[in-house]
């Protein structure tokens, strides 16, 4: 039996351990997926009936072409998909090539950096504000805010700008903790070896980190692209807000399912073209 490569190896394990998501996907997700797609050319021939009469694409087109708070939800998640994902992304390298050098307090800071995973989860949100807790420390959390006196001296206009930024800064720092994690478990599997070389031959920081770290990190920069679109287009956007409220306030499975068919689409073909775009600059060990 011809022996397998490192390649092929490390490739067979990841594929042992998607087995049970595959599984899953495969005998517990087939029948709502595909009764959404369904759902979605289709309307309701009565009111809570389960039969159902096929239209067409006239949902798709009703969300393309007339509902105005789908296309500005829409265009709004792919606003702060395009500006939040990169600053997430060199954020979190620069966060993970610090935390993987021999510091003082390093278990503390990685623990730092990945406890607003654990915390900041809308679920744990919503769970806080249900226990009491003031709403002013709950917009701290969400973002730094602007002593009044400061507020009252730059003007409303000026505020409002430091304070966007702000905002931005504290959700990037938020929405952080997981590139972080995976970025430090990329940098810390280059072997020691080529940046003992690369000093030898008298290489700056600078130059090992766009010659070897970078590089090295290529697969994982890529699976944190991935990651990264992936929860900005989910979790609690306001496009996934709206597509629950037509769905299940207002009743509309019908109309909802043909919205999320249309952003799913989207999502998809934007990972695909990450992917196609990434396919040049990944560097893979053999």
């Amino acid at each position: 039996m011809k022996k397998l490569t490192i390649g092929k190896r490390k490739r067979l394990t990841g594929y042992v351990f998607l087995s049970p998501w595959i599984f899953s996907s495969v005998f517990l997700l087939f029948f709502p997926i595909t009764y959404s797609l369904l759902l979605s050319f289709s309307e309701s021939v009565a009111a809570g009936s389960f039969s159902l009469r096929f239209i067409g694409l006239e949902h798709y087109r009703e969300a393309l072409l007339a509902d105005n708070d789908f296309i500005y939800s829409f265009l709004y998640v792919l606003k702060e998909t395009v500006v939040k994902t990169p600053v997430i992304l060199v954020f979190s390298l620069i966060i993970a090539i610090i935390l993987s050098r021999n510091i003082k307090g390093r278990g503390f800071f990685r623990s730092v950096f990945f406890l607003p995973v654990l915390l900041g989860s809308g679920y744990v949100m919503r769970q806080l504000l249900g226990q009491g807790i003031d709403q002013s420390a709950m917009d701290m959390a969400r973002g730094i805010l602007l002593p009044q006196m400061l507020q009252e001296y730059l003007g409303p206009k000026i505020s409002d700008m430091i304070s966007s930024f702000l905002s931005i800064i504290t959700i990037v720092m938020w929405k952080s903790g997981v590139q972080i994690v995976i970025f430090l478990a990329g940098i810390q599997k280059i072997p020691a070896s080529l940046y003992e070389s690369a000093r030898v031959d008298s290489a700056t920081e600078w130059e090992m980190f766009w010659k070897i770290t970078l590089p090295m990190i290529s697969p994982i920069i890529l699976l944190n692209i991935v990651y990264t679109v992936i929860s900005s287009f989910g979790g609690d956007s306001p496009m996934v807000d709206y597509l629950k409220y037509r769905g299940f306030s207002l009743g509309e499975s019908e109309y909802a399912a043909a919205m999320g068919w249309i952003y799913f689409a989207f999502v998809l073909v934007t990972v695909g073209l990450v992917f196609l775009f990434m396919r040049r600059f990944i560097k893979e060990a053999e």
